[in-house]
C-alpha cells in the first residue's frame, strides 16, 4: 500500500513539473528614463518582452500619439538580448516621446502582439506594470519682465544669394534626370542579359550566392528582401510576368490564373512571402532556422517551376511535329 501511494506522488509530481514548465508565461515590461519632463523635452520609453524562442512576438507600429497627450517622436528598432534560460529570450524597443500639455499621464497596459501561426490569428497582450510620466511648464523668475517687440528692420537685397542657388538647384535637378535616365538605360541591359540566360540556373546560382552571405545572422531584413527579388527575378524570367512592382498577393494571384498553378508551388512561395512582409513590414525577428526554412521554399519553388516550364515545353515540340507531319 505504501508503494503504491508513493509512486502515486512521484507521478503527480512529475505531472504537476511538466505542466508547469510547459506553460512559460510572456513577461512585459515598461519603463520611462525619467519620470518628470518639462513641456517638449523627450524622453525614452523602454518596453521589455519576455517570452518562449518559439513565440511570434510583434511590437505595435503607432503613428503619431502613444495615448492622448503623449506624441511619438520615432522609435528604435526591436533588439533581442540573449536570456540565460535557453528556452527563452529578451526583446526591447525603444519609443522616443515628448507631450506640449502639462500634466500628469498614465502609461499602462501597453500592448504587444503575439502571432498564432496554427490559426493564423494575433492575440493582444498588455503589460502589468503602470508608470506615470509628469510633464511641467517652465518656471518664471520672480522679477522676469518681458521684452518690448523690436521694429522691423530692412537689409539689402542679395539677389546674388538667390542666384546661385537657384543656380545650384537647377544643377541638382538636371544631374538627377541624367542619373536616372542612366540607371533605367543601365536596368534594361541587365534586363536583356538575363533573358539570355537560362532563368534556372540564374535563380540556382543567385540562391547559392546568397546562402553563402552571412545576411541570414546579421541582416534578415537585408536577408528577405534579397531572397524575393530572386524569386520575383525568377518569375518574371521563367512565366514572363511582371513582378517585381506586385504585391504577394498580386503575384499568388497571377500565378493561379497560369499553368504553374500547382497547390505545392503556391504553397511555397505563400509560406516565403508571409515571412518576409513580417520581416519587411512588422520588424519580425526572424531565426536561422526560418531564414533557413524560407531559403530551402525558394529552391523547391524554382524547381518544381523549372520542372512545369520543361514539360510545356517539350508538349509543345510533340505538338508542332505533329503538326508538320500531317502537313507532309
Amino acid at each position: 500500500m505504501k508503494i503504491r501511494f508513493l509512486l502515486f506522488v512521484i507521478v503527480l509530481a512529475v505531472f504537476c513539473f511538466g505542466k508547469a514548465a510547459a506553460q512559460i508565461e510572456i513577461t512585459i515590461n515598461t519603463e520611462l528614463e525619467r519620470d518628470t519632463i518639462v513641456i517638449g523635452d523627450q524622453v525614452a520609453l523602454k518596453v521589455s518582452v519576455v517570452a518562449p524562442k518559439n513565440e511570434i512576438i510583434i511590437f505595435p507600429e503607432f503613428q503619431e500619439k502613444l495615448v492622448e497627450g503623449i506624441e511619438l517622436i520615432e522609435a528604435t528598432d526591436v533588439d533581442t538580448i540573449k536570456s540565460k534560460d535557453s528556452k527563452l529570450r529578451r526583446m526591447e524597443r525603444k519609443y522616443l516621446i515628448t507631450s506640449f500639455d502639462e500634466g500628469s499621464y498614465r502609461l499602462s497596459k501597453f500592448p504587444v502582439l503575439k502571432v498564432i501561426p496554427s490559426t493564423s490569428s494575433v492575440d493582444t497582450l498588455y503589460s502589468s506594470n503602470e508608470i506615470v510620466l509628469t510633464v511641467k511648464t517652465v518656471d518664471l523668475e520672480e522679477n522676469f519682465q518681458p521684452y518690448d517687440v523690436r521694429d522691423i528692420k530692412t537689409y539689402p537685397s542679395q539677389w546674388w544669394l538667390w542666384a546661385g542657388i537657384f543656380t545650384l538647384a537647377a544643377l541638382f535637378v538636371i544631374a538627377s534626370v541624367i542619373f536616372l535616365i542612366n540607371r533605367k538605360r543601365g536596368t534594361a541591359a541587365g534586363r536583356a542579359v538575363k533573358l539570355k540566360i537560362d532563368p534556372y540556373l540564374w535563380a540556382t546560382h543567385e540562391l547559392e550566392n546568397l546562402k553563402n552571405t552571412n545576411l541570414a545572422l546579421t541582416r534578415t531584413k537585408e536577408y528577405y528582401s534579397r531572397l524575393t527579388d530572386i524569386v520575383r527575378e525568377y518569375i518574371e524570367l521563367q512565366i514572363n510576368v511582371s513582378a517585381m512592382e506586385k504585391t504577394s498577393d498580386e503575384i499568388l494571384s497571377l500565378l493561379s490564373d497560369t499553368a504553374f498553378n500547382s497547390e505545392e508551388l503556391l504553397r511555397n512561395i505563400r509560406d516565403l512571402f508571409s515571412v518576409a512582409d513580417l520581416v519587411k513590414f512588422a520588424k519580425y525577428p526572424a531565426s536561422v532556422f526560418e531564414c533557413e526554412t524560407g531559403w530551402e521554399e525558394a529552391r523547391q519553388f524554382v524547381i518544381l517551376s523549372n520542372n512545369i516550364a520543361n514539360e510545356l515545353k517539350q508538349s509543345e515540340n510533340e505538338d508542332s511535329g505533329n503538326t508538320g507531319n500531317t502537313a507532309v
